[in-house]
C-alpha cells in the first residue's frame, strides 16, 4: 500500500517549505530539500531518482539508479 501526503506540485499550498519559512522565508531560493512535493510549478521532477523509484513500485517503469 502506498500513500502520497499533501501536494504532488509545489504550489498554492507551499507545502515543499520547511517549517523555518515561518521565520525565514524562501523567497530567493527554493529549499535545499523539499518536504511533500514531488514536482516542479512546471512539472519537472523535484528529484528524478523519486519518480524513477515511485515508477519502479507501481510496475510503471523500470528505475534509472
Amino acid at each position: 500500500m502506498a500513500a502520497i501526503n499533501w501536494g504532488l506540485a509545489a504550489g498554492k499550498t507551499q507545502t515543499y517549505l520547511p517549517w523555518d519559512s515561518w521565520q525565514h522565508p524562501y523567497t530567493d531560493r527554493e529549499p535545499a530539500v523539499w518536504f511533500h512535493e514531488i514536482f516542479r510549478t512546471d512539472g519537472t521532477p523535484y528529484r528524478t531518482e523519486e519518480t524513477a523509484f515511485i515508477k519502479e513500485i507501481t510496475g510503471r517503469g523500470a528505475a534509472t539508479r
